[in-house]
């Protein structure tokens, strides 16, 4: 049975359960059901499974400590141990070992190999996060006792031998025995991230461990993280996978794929922290290896060497106390034997943890004893007067050298005890403990013993626990029924063809293109309205040189820009633009109320009350979550008073500037860099025309939420509807404008068109105008002067006819002729060159936006909500619940459900006819037999 539940179809039988019926389910019978799930909901309990020990738990806690071997008291004299064949070696008598040594790491039989990989499947599906910890040995020992050396032996792997980093993680080795004799030697390494690191970086001596937090930074996570970090089939790449394993498990915040081997790798200058408290796994399986599983933990240090690692004191003796305070944990001492066995700071926590009962003691590194030394220490502890432990004392010889094989290393070992004197004289009798083989086979024993022992308990553990979850499911309030993505799917399609038809437009119903085209008309006004402006001379006396509808459009009052006319020399400026029909002539004043009426019918534009040009508009950067009528969007305004203002001096100064020495011709660059200055501001114009488009679809986006989804409002569904729409128009606005900043960016680097017929039909107009213009500005400064002199002032109508009837002889040659061809000249491009990015404006919108928030927003949905994937189910049923937490708890409940029958099932395929337990000297004589 697989770990998690198999998923649905998605869209199909897409997270249907058992009790579901195949007839389809309509939408308000749906929502009849969410509604009936609510108000269940809020009458549900909020009571959650609890991980603390309830009356059966300690009953069954109890149970198994009076069925623990661990009661009996230990037995000091070591000849009452288990009898324990002695074998009598000599050098003679040495090839039955050495051709032992040649099986390599061969142990016991299939019902051990099946128990142990039974369990190593329960410890990687998490069971131990549900009941009692499951049986294991641990590897302990102070820091430079040969306990690398000793995992080296047990393991036949090389382990790196860096400081900085094997003694600060600890390592989970599990060895199963491949069944077919075809099977290559694997070894697949898995980082398993039980902890999360809370700490401050580059601060680690600051986070030491606390009464509260005995780990320090190191804060328990209930669902662990696995990751599949690399997996060889040759031993001799261990090493240096499992280095960079541990560099990837001591730099929490760096993500871990950074550390996986590749060919240019080079070692972090510095770690993150200096100890981990998550482990390193190893999954080795080939032939003839030992089904064996424990864990290797960092090497307890008394003393730190430097001052800023005295926090790592605390942090590893916490962790090693962790580990062996479960009963069912055989412990593996390493004590070296050049040392005093009473300064062992590992040994002194397995003795305050009470755990001597269950610990087995190797006493390493033998051939390092003095020649001469006294070995009476040793022999009292091998014969339990002294530091006596339940399981007694091993010896166990290795080879520092990494580069030496582990066969070699193994046939020296046997070579060693076999040999040297006292091993082979006077302690020749305790010879049955002497050897790593020796020593695999005790802790397959000891291990198959723990786990024979624990079974029955961590079955009943296990069926309980499942009983709880089933009873607690039960209890919640019952799921709505029915395909819960398909349905989704279905208000989704809706939604998408509706959305479609109000983009498309073309009927009252849908007014969205009719809305957007008088907000385009405006866009194009408003650039058209920034021409760029000639500022003339004039007399003080207010001439209306421009037309009633210009007048009307600045509502009388005077440009920030323009200059405050001066007695000495007033001037008035004009806008160059299309009205150049009537410009020969003085027009007639025309009332402001009259001029916005014709205006209105020229633009075709029916007023709905009066514009706020200030009105906010919802940038594209926010999430339009307010969701108005579309009717409330006024038409574009656009933004004032951004037209270029030139004197005739200032184009005097252009011409100037780009002189090519030939009086009276224009360079063309001159004319070139004021039609790039006339157009840097359509950027500006384009990008508010941008941002009232985003709102105006937003708007009518949000209308249809409402209208489809409006039933779930009260649901996760809705809001995360509401969010991906947003997010999804912000991301579609944001590239609309990147193309248009890319097009106004064009016009302004370069000024250029094709269309010649164009630009010199408008070059004239404009110049026409210009010309007319400028002369009522100079015959009106004429008339002033004149009457200036004579004292006489004339006014209204009289003055108008006067200044109409100046002749060019009256006034003279115009000493901005030249200026006013070349200013006429720009307002041509402008004409040519405006039209033209209006056009690819508003065409890129509808192409790019539109199509955009058309075609592609239903399909966003539907990926973003995951309505095709395996847990789709499970999603929707978490978005349409009106209490969320109780559908959380659901999905949890089903997760431990399915991880408990899971183990269910492995439990009972544990049992082998084979269920007794003898000693471990039998095993060995077994094996060596």
């Amino acid at each position: 049975m697989d770990r998690n539940p198999k998923p649905g179809v998605a869209l199909g039988n897409m997270g249907r359960h058992a009790d579901d019926t195949d007839t389809p389910q309509s939408s308000s019978a749906f929502l009849a059901e969410v509604n009936q799930y609510a108000t269940q909901q809020s009458s549900s309990s909020n009571d959650t499974i609890s991980n603390t020990p309830t009356t059966t738990q300690k009953a069954l806690a109890k149970a198994q400590a009076s069925t623990s071997h661990d009661d009996r008291p230990v037995d000091t004299n070591p000849m009452s141990q288990p009898s324990i064949p002695t074998h009598s070696t000599s050098p003679g008598q040495s090839t039955t070992d050495t051709e032992m040594v040649g099986q390599g790491l061969e142990a016991l039989g299939g019902d051990v190999r099946k128990l142990v990989q039974g369990i190593q499947k329960l410890r990687h599906l998490g069971i131990e996060d549900f009941v009692l910890p499951l049986p294991k040995i641990v590897v302990v020992g102070d820091q430079s006792t040969g306990k690398s050396s000793l995992i080296e032996g047990i393991s036949g792997i090389k382990v790196p031998r860096d400081a900085d980093c094997c003694t600060r993680c600890p390592l989970e080795i599990n060895l199963s025995e491949s069944t077919d004799s075809e099977t290559f030697w694997t070894c697949k390494v898995s980082l398993y991230k039980k902890y999360l690191y809370e700490g401050p970086q580059g601060r680690a001596k600051k986070a030491g461990a606390t009464r509260d937090r005995p780990l320090g930074p190191w804060q328990y996570q209930k669902e662990a993280e696995e990751f599949e970090f690399a997996t060889v089939t040759s031993k001799e790449e261990v090493p240096s996978v499992l280095y960079w394993a541990q560099m990837a498990t001591l730099n929490p915040g760096t993500h871990w794929k950074k550390y996986v081997p590749h060919a240019k790798m080079t070692a972090p200058e510095t770690l993150e922290v200096k100890f981990s408290p998550n482990v390193v796994r190893l999954d080795i399986s080939g032939p003839e290896l030992p089904n064996l599983s424990f864990y290797d933990l960092p090497g307890v240090i008394n003393v730190a060497e430097i001052d800023e690692e005295r926090y790592l004191v605390g942090l590893v003796k916490n962790l090693v106390k962790e580990y062996i305070k479960s009963d069912n944990c055989v412990n593996l001492l390493a004590l070296p034997m050049t040392d005093d066995a009473a300064n062992s700071s590992a040994a002194g926590i397995i003795k305050e943890a009470q755990a001597e009962r269950r610990t087995i003691g190797v006493l390493t590194k033998p051939d390092r004893v003095q020649s001469g030394e006294s070995m009476e220490q040793w022999t009292t502890i091998l014969n339990g007067q002294r530091f006596a432990l339940g399981k007694g004392y091993f010896i166990v010889k290795n080879n520092p050298d990494p580069k030496v094989e582990h066969a070699q290393a193994r046939a020296e070992e046997v070579e060693f005890f076999n040999n040297t004197e006292p091993y082979s004289t006077d302690l020749e009798k305790y010879s049955h403990r002497f050897g790593t083989h020796r020593l695999q086979a005790a802790l397959s024993h000891e291990l198959k013993a723990q786990i024979l022992t624990s079974l029955p308990l961590i079955f009943q553990q296990v069926s309980m626990k499942s009983d709880a979850v089933a009873h607690h499911l039960k209890s919640l309030p019952k799921r709505p029924a029915g395909n819960l993505p398909m349905i989704v799917h279905t208000r989704i399609m809706e939604f998408t063809r509706e959305t479609a038809h109000h983009i498309d437009g073309g009927s009252a119903q849908y007014p969205f293109q009719k809305l957007w085209y008088r907000m385009a008309l405006g866009f194009r006004k408003s650039i058209g309205e920034s021409r760029p402006v000639l500022v003339l001379p004039h007399s003080n006396t207010q001439m209306p040189i421009r037309s009633a509808q210009e007048a009307d459009q600045d509502d009388g009052n005077e440009m920030p820009d323009t200059p405050t006319p001066s007695r000495v020399n007033p001037t008035h400026s004009i806008q160059i633009d299309s009205d150049e029909d009537g410009a020969s002539k003085p027009k007639t004043p025309v009332s402001k109320s009259a001029g916005r009426k014709r205006q209105n019918r020229e633009d075709n534009i029916s007023s709905q009350g009066q514009r706020n040009d200030s009105a906010s508009v919802s940038s594209p950067a926010q999430t339009p979550n307010k969701r108005a009528r579309i009717d409330d969007i006024p038409a574009y305004s656009g933004i004032k008073d951004l037209a270029k203002r030139y004197r005739f001096e200032d184009i005097r100064e252009f011409i100037n500037t780009a002189y090519i020495g030939l009086p009276g011709a224009i360079d063309p660059k001159a004319i070139e860099r004021i039609c790039s200055q006339s157009v840097e501001h359509w950027d500006k114009i384009a990008t508010e025309f941008l941002k009232q488009t985003f709102d105006l679809c937003a708007k009518a986006i949000h209308r249809q939420v409402e209208s489809i989804f409006g039933p779930w409002k009260q649901t996760q569904l809705f809001n995360r509807i509401i969010d991906i729409i947003g997010s999804f128009l912000e991301r579609a606005i944001k590239e609309q404008n990147i193309a248009m900043q890319r097009l106004a960016r064009i016009e302004h680097e370069k000024p250029m068109t094709l269309n010649v017929e164009g630009m010199e039909e408008a070059t004239q107009k404009a110049i026409r105008l210009i010309e007319s213009k400028n002369k009522e500005s100079r015959a009106a400064a004429y008339i002033s002067r004149l009457e200036a002199q004579s004292g006489k002032q004339s006014t209204g109508q009289q003055r108008i006819e006067r200044i109409a009837k100046v002749t060019d002889l009256q006034l003279g040659p115009d000493e901005y002729h030249q200026e006013l061809l070349a200013i006429g000249t720009v307002r041509g491009y402008y004409e040519i060159a405006y039209t033209r990015f209006v056009d690819a404006v508003t065409q890129s919108i509808q192409v790019e936006f539109f199509s955009q928030c058309r075609n592609k927003i239903g399909d966003a949905l539907v990926t973003e909500l995951g309505l095709e994937a395996a847990d789709a189910n499970d999603k929707c049923a978490l978005l349409l619940a009106v209490k969320p937490e109780i559908e959380e708890t659901r999905q949890r409940l089903i997760k431990e459900q399915q991880t408990l029958l899971t183990a269910r099932e492995w439990l009972g395929s544990l049992a082998t006819p084979d269920t007794s337990v003898g000693s471990y000297e039998q095993e060995d004589t077994e094996m060596e037999a």
